[in-house]
Parts: C-alpha cells; structure tokens; sequence
C-alpha cells in the first residue's frame, strides 16, 4: 500500500477549500463588501444639517481602500465615507465629499445588487470659486431630512470691482438655491435655482 506523503495531503485540502473564497461572483462580492462597510461606516441620523464650507462638519468613518473589494463598489475619487442613510429598502445610499474647489457634499446610491445607481453634489456650492469677488462671508448650509429631501441655501456678500475705466466697488449679495430628493429606486433629483440677487 502506498502512503500518500503529508504535503499532497495537504494541498488536496487547500484545492477542496479554494472554491468556497475565489468562485464569489463579482455580484456576491460587491454585496458582501457593501455589508462590511455599512458596517464598519455605520448609519448618518436624520435629519442632517451641516455646513458644506467647513471641512470637518462631517465626521468621517470609513477610508475607501481602492486595493480591496472596495473598487468594486466606489468611484476612483471617493476616499471617505460619512456614512449610509438608514431605512432605503431598494437601494443603498452613502454620503461623502466630492473634492473640487470645495469639498462638495455628494450622495451615491447603490442597488441591492451592488451597482451604481446614481450620484450628485447635493449643495449649491455658491462659495466656491468667488476669484471676482472680495467676500467678506459666505456659507453652503444643507439639510437632509428624514424622508431624504435635501435642501441646500448658499449665500455670498462681498464687493467687487468693475471693469470701468474709473472702477467703482459694488456691494454684492448672491444667493442660490437647491432643491432635491431621491426616490423610491435611487435616483437622485436636484434641481438648483439660477442665482438670486438678495441685495433687492
């Protein structure tokens, strides 16, 4: 009788195990993944109201590993994660920054399967980018409130200079608007006013 030697014992019984972590789909491992950051990131209380200038308004749980299971869910740019919103039966919906000019707040939905649905910046980011005007405040405010509508007031005061040949400093005082909501399969509806003269 021949005896089998211990190390093809051995790798019989490592081949007998492989199928159970490397024959995942790729639609199980996205599931899978998005339980452990769910858990790991954990659930945001609504309502939510915070200040989109600030860096640290959102406290952030999660840091997106792109050398994981997480490329398989998140888009190259996102690196943190604030959290999830609680109670969305259809889809997953996470909150993070957007990096730009400003962090922008942006939210992205997931389906149950672990594809994207959709994704948008949900301030009205009227602060960023204000090279024209000298600002003496300004202020992105959003709310996300329990039924998942978001509302976002941005609001510049500031001078500027004119152009003309004996320049003249204008007072300045813009505001915008955003509306928005997600709806029963994720999708993500904003709607941003045009800008808003608040001196008038």
């Amino acid at each position: 009788m021949i005896k089998t030697p211990l190390f093809i014992l051995a790798i019989c019984l490592i081949s007998c195990d492989s199928p159970r972590l490397t024959n995942k789909s790729p639609q199980e491992l996205k599931i899978e993944q998005i339980q452990k950051v769910i858990k790991k990131s954990g659930f945001i209380k609504l309502p939510l109201i915070f200040d989109a200038n600030t860096d640290n308004s959102l406290k952030f749980n999660y840091d997106v590993d792109f050398k994981g299971n997480d490329s398989l869910i998140f888009d190259e740019d996102i690196y943190r994660i604030v959290g999830f919103f609680p109670d969305t039966t259809n889809y997953y919906a996470c909150l993070f920054h957007s990096v730009g000019d400003m962090l922008y707040p942006t939210i992205m939905t997931i389906d149950k399967k672990g594809n994207k649905i959709d994704r948008q910046i949900i301030c009205a980011a009227g602060c960023a980018d204000q090279t024209v005007v000298e600002v003496s405040s300004c202020y992105d405010s959003v709310w996300i409130s329990n039924d998942l509508r978001i509302n976002s007031i941005s609001k510049v005061v500031g001078t500027v200079l004119t152009d003309d040949s004996i320049p003249e400093t204008l007072k300045i005082c813009n505001m915008k608007k955003l509306d928005g909501f997600i709806d029963k399969i994720g999708k993500i509806n904003v709607k941003e006013s045009d800008l808003i003269d608040c001196n008038e």
